[in-house]
């Protein structure tokens, strides 16, 4: 449908007042009138216009304005029709909020001092909190931005500064190079005490930014940043288009990062890498974000979605990408093994149930496009996007790809877009495939059989509570060992040839497609004397059992015949099947704590765990694999509430060590130690340690060690003292969730972390701030810690407090309540009340 106004370019000019926390600014905008209208509306909210001025050509118009805090608008009427071209000058102030959206402020201590900076996050429609504006993504215009800043303070923006002008009493203009067309969402404007270090990639200035005394952590972000540039530009055959990308940390953040273009926002955690104190997982997770920001100044920003319905499009390509590239740049690494361990894993829990969505979904407010900033969008979306890679080919999946940017660059695009030019280049039907994948709810299960010389297959939905209906083209990858054959189950029913010369088979080989498996009786003994032989790849050892222990927990199995399978990775070495064997252990456990049978399942996790720790050591080894480094923390951590005595005096024996020399403790081992001496010695004394220690740790990466450390303790006070301090200003609201997600998966925060939450709602969600996404994290964590007695109080609650953009989380809460709980009745009905 044709818009009634198109913008065309924003001249903006913005001052920010650090004593009264507004800002005040200035905005020229033209914009081309489709048809005759008598007024104009504009996206506004929490901007009071001080004066209004329209032309048409010209000519000027007559007009009056008025702002509606409901809708978010600015409606300027008009004394007489306009069409065609017209200008628009607006002098406006607004607010520098601390609810880390819009134009806000960012609180930090240096040097003893607090000190503020100016930050942006527009994504998705919060630039109107800065400058009334059209805040769609179609909505393209090119930006001329100036930022006011007084000494000592500087100014950043997606462009490089065109000119610097003195305005005396040591205030600064700086005035910024003009942007090529971009969506109002990807302005960035800062202002603050900034240091940078620098460098070049071709024409390209590339510049790591921090506030005041983080410089030396900057190189690692700032090599990578121009590795990534260069694999991106020859990937996709289009050179970066910005005369320079800046990486920007910040110290109050919602999102991990953010995409600006040319200016790119990153919490100071996953930018900042010190290898000295710095884990493997920081290490690792800063070069992921910065892959995944980098790809979307492409793909997001020069061709950008149409709508917030194709977010998923921009979401799971930049997750897909991230994970390329950083496996390129870093093979040992295994990223694809961790992406299908973790983003695959993710998706499909969330995704197995009917308070999902579909991928595609309709969005109209911004609190609905809030609720899809999730792990269908993001971890979904890239797992399709692999499995249509694996189906036409990458060379071919890339050279779509290149055509649809080379097509779409500097405009917007649908996701049928991509699919089409992807289906000409390889000859295959891409879309009819695609389009059914993203506009069904859920994902297959495939069970299969084994008849003669052939696999016989059938596909219905997964469902966590049961047996549901759904077909999908399935690319179905048959194999084992090398031998393997393809074909698209397009039907509910289909066979493929079996492997030959071989006992067993594996479907889903080397795991691409996003569906699970379910195995004949005959087949699965088969596949577990070819795990305990290492007959078959490691992904393939992982999946079997992945999928084995979602259908023990959705009941379509029995645990125990689960349990006696995970017997045959006892002597697993594969980071990526050992730690998910052991991980699901630890959730059958955790699922028992109370029940009679929890000697049962902690014994299994227990012995699983405490042998993957003996074939790790305590001590990192030389040249060990980042799964392995991350692997023995894991098992560290398990350990410690799992009950292993040797394994708890130890943790304490070191963190009494590292207490005298800090370099005697590994950065990976830092946060398991640290919480295995709060579980340990659970007392005031250990508490106020841990939070004097917390108190004075100077990197955010520390302070969050800190803090999951005093999550950790047994006595349900300590863990009330945490929640209320989380409260205070000690706990920086980006962070506000950490402590809740936390003390849910703690079982002694079982019975008091929903009465604390009800008790100090309004205080929560004013720290966390209307419309941030971290409020459904919080949300979500009552799945963990309510029963269906609870049900009935948390739903009457949320329904005095509304909260929109958690209402899908908190459906969600409830369908996971009612599948624990029918989880644990079957386990009560199959142990039988027995012991161990």
């Amino acid at each position: 449908m044709k818009r009634l106004v198109d913008p065309i370019s924003y001249d903006l000019e913005f001052e920010p007042d650090f004593k009264k926390f507004t800002f005040s600014a200035k905005a020229k905008i033209i914009a081309r009138c489709n048809s005759s209208t008598p007024k104009i509306v504009m996206d506004c909210a929490e901007l009071k216009i001080r004066s209004c001025k329209v032309s048409e050509g010209k000519k000027p118009i007559k007009c009056t304005v008025k702002t509606n805090a409901k809708s978010e608008d600015l409606i300027i009427s008009l004394g007489s029709r306009v069409s065609g071209s017209i200008s628009i000058d607006l002098e406006f102030t607004g607010i520098l909020n601390d609810r880390l959206l819009g134009f806000y402020r960012s609180t930090y201590v240096q040097g003893g001092k607090k000190r503020y900076m100016a930050t942006t996050q527009f994504e998705a429609a919060d630039a109107r909190r800065a400058f009334p504006c059209w805040d769609e993504p179609e909505a393209k215009a090119s930006f001329q931005i100036s930022l006011i800043a007084k000494n000592p303070h500087t100014a950043v923006s997606n462009m490089p500064i065109k000119s610097k002008k003195n305005l005396g009493q040591g205030r600064i203009l700086y005035k910024f190079a003009k942007t090529p067309v971009m969506s109002t969402y990807l302005v960035y404007l800062g202002v603050g005490e900034f240091e940078y270090t620098s460098g070049r990639y071709g024409k390209t200035q590339v510049r790591v930014i921090t506030t005041k005394g983080h410089r030396k952590k900057t190189s690692y972000a700032l090599d990578l940043g121009k590795r990534l540039l260069k694999e991106y530009d020859e990937y996709f055959g289009i050179k970066y288009p910005l005369p320079k990308l800046d990486l920007i940390a910040i110290p109050d953040f919602a999102a991990g990062a953010m995409e600006n273009w040319g200016a790119i926002t990153f919490r100071e955690a996953i930018l900042l890498y010190d290898p000295k104190t710095s884990s493997t997982r920081t290490k690792q997770y800063i070069a992921e974000v910065i892959s995944h920001e980098i790809a979307h100044q492409w793909f997001g920003n020069l061709v950008t979605m149409q709508w917030w319905n194709d977010l998923w499009l921009n979401e799971s390509f930049a997750t897909y990408m991230a994970t390329k590239f950083v496996d390129k740049l870093y093979p040992e690494w295994h990223m694809w093994d961790q992406f299908l361990g973790d983003a695959m894993a993710i998706a499909m829990n969330l995704d197995s149930l009917k308070s999902s969505h579909p991928i595609d979904v309709k969005v109209n407010s911004p609190s609905e496009i809030r609720e899809i900033f999730d792990a269908i969008s993001y971890d979904k979306g890239g797992c399709l996007l692999l499995m249509l890679e694996d189906y036409v080919g990458e060379p071919k999946f890339r050279a779509g790809l290149r055509k649809y940017l080379a097509k779409h660059k500097y405009a917007n695009a649908k996701g049928a877009d991509l699919w089409d030019e992807i289906g000409r280049v390889s000859h295959m039907p891409v879309r009819k495939i695609m389009e059914s994948w993203i506009g069904q709810m859920g994902f297959p299960l495939v069970s299969a059989k084994k008849s003669k010389n052939r696999i016989l297959l059938q596909q219905r939905r997964f469902l966590r509570d049961g047996k549901g209906s759904g077909r999908w083209p399935i690319p179905v990858t048959v194999g084992f060992e090398k031998t393997a054959s393809k074909t698209l189950l397009s039907g509910t029913k289909g066979s493929v040839p079996a492997p030959k010369g071989t006992q067993g088979y594996v479907v889903n080989h080397g795991r691409r497609g996003f569906y699970r498996v379910q195995y004949d009786e005959e087949s699965i003994l088969d596949l577990k004397y070819a795990i305990q032989t290492k007959k078959i790849k490691h992904v393939d050892r992982w999946a079997v059992q992945n999928d084995m222990h979602e259908l023990c927990t959705q009941g379509s199995i029995p645990i125990r015949e689960y349990l006696d399978f995970s017997d045959a990775y006892l002597a697993e070495t594969s980071a990526l099947a050992s730690s998910d064997v052991a991980a699901n252990l630890a959730i059958l456990y955790r699922r028992s704590v109370g029940e009679s049978f929890e000697p049962i399942l902690r014994n299994y996790a227990r012995n699983f765990f405490a042998r993957t720790l003996m074939r790790l050591g305590w001590d990192p080894r030389k040249n060990e694999s980042n799964e392995d480094a991350m692997l023995r923390a894991q098992a560290v951590s398990a350990l410690i509430r799992l009950g292993d005595s040797h394994v708890q005096q130890e943790a304490v024996k070191r963190f009494e060590m590292f207490v005298k020399k800090p370099s005697t403790l590994p950065a990976d081992l830092r946060e398991p130690v640290y919480s295995a001496y709060a579980w340990v010695k659970n007392s005031p004394a250990a508490y106020a340690k841990l939070e004097r220690m917390y108190k004075n740790a100077t990197s955010q990466e520390e302070k969050q060690r800190f803090l999951s450390s005093l999550c950790s303790f047994r006595d349900k006070n300590l863990l009330l003292k945490t929640l209320n301090l989380s409260l205070t200003p000690m706990v920086r609201s980006q962070n506000m969730q950490l402590p809740v997600m936390r003390i849910a998966s703690n079982p002694n925060g079982k019975e008091i972390l929903w009465p604390w939450i009800a008790k100090n709602w309004k205080k929560l969600s004013a720290k966390v701030g209307h419309g941030n996404p971290l409020l459904n994290r919080i949300v979500s964590s009552l799945s963990l810690v309510a029963g269906s007695k609870e049900v009935p109080t948390i739903r009457a609650f949320f329904k005095k407090n509304p909260t929109p953009g958690t209402e899908r989380s908190l459906r969600q809460v409830f369908e996971r309540i009612a599948i624990n709980e029918a989880f644990l009745r079957r386990a009560r009905v199959e142990f039988g009340g027995r012991q161990a």
